[in-house]
């Protein structure tokens, strides 16, 4: 019964890391990336990793009312890393168009800071997707076992090296950069909206 339940857990978990890169824009150029944009709310994101005011409600609220928070305080995170992975999708649509440019004008420093934006996403989206399921999981369990232990949800900020606030910042970066070597008005733009 527990291996069945874990087997079907890693096909899930595999099913939407599939369909993450699946569901890939083909051509975005950088018209198609400003008006696509989420409003990211990082500061409520960090609130909701906070491991300090975590511990806080852990100690101050009655069991009930923690947990119930905690279901809040789990739809919340997912709404936040839901926006943050469409926004990351959307800029490495831009860089795989900007790359496969670079077929075409060879330019080197185009070249070079989209594959890193590329990268930098493609890492994000597969540590989001696994931090997104364990989410699921302790939404589930506390749903249907409300006997279960409560979880602290600031435990999946960093998930072995991937930071899930960290590695936003860097691709936020990584996209300034390729908008500066772009040129145009394409930095000033995205920096307006990042």
């Amino acid at each position: 019964m527990i291996l069945g339940i874990l087997v079907t857990l890693i096909a899930i978990f595999l099913l939407r890391v599939f369909r993450l890169f699946l569901s890939r824009f083909s051509n975005r150029t950088f018209n198609d990336v400003i008006p696509y944009l989420r409003p990211d709310h990082a500061e409520q994101l960090q609130e909701v990793l906070n491991r300090d005011l975590e511990g806080h409600l852990a100690s101050n609220l009655g069991q009930h009312q923690f947990r119930q928070t905690q279901l809040k305080r789990i739809g919340l995170a997912q709404e936040y890393i839901g926006r943050r992975t469409h926004n990351v999708t959307i800029l490495q649509e831009w860089g795989d168009t900007e790359g496969g440019k670079t077929r075409v004008t060879f330019n080197r420093d185009v070249r070079s800071a989209a594959d890193k934006l590329v990268v930098r996403c493609a890492e994000f989206r597969i540590g989001a997707s696994a931090v997104q399921s364990q989410l699921h999981i302790w939404h589930f369990k506390m749903k249907l076992l409300p006997s279960t232990r409560v979880p602290y949800i600031s435990r999946l900020r960093r998930v072995d090296s991937f930071d899930l606030l960290e590695s936003y910042e860097e691709i936020k970066e990584a996209a300034l950069k390729l908008a500066e070597v772009c040129g145009g008005d394409y930095h000033e733009r995205l920096a307006s909206t990042l």
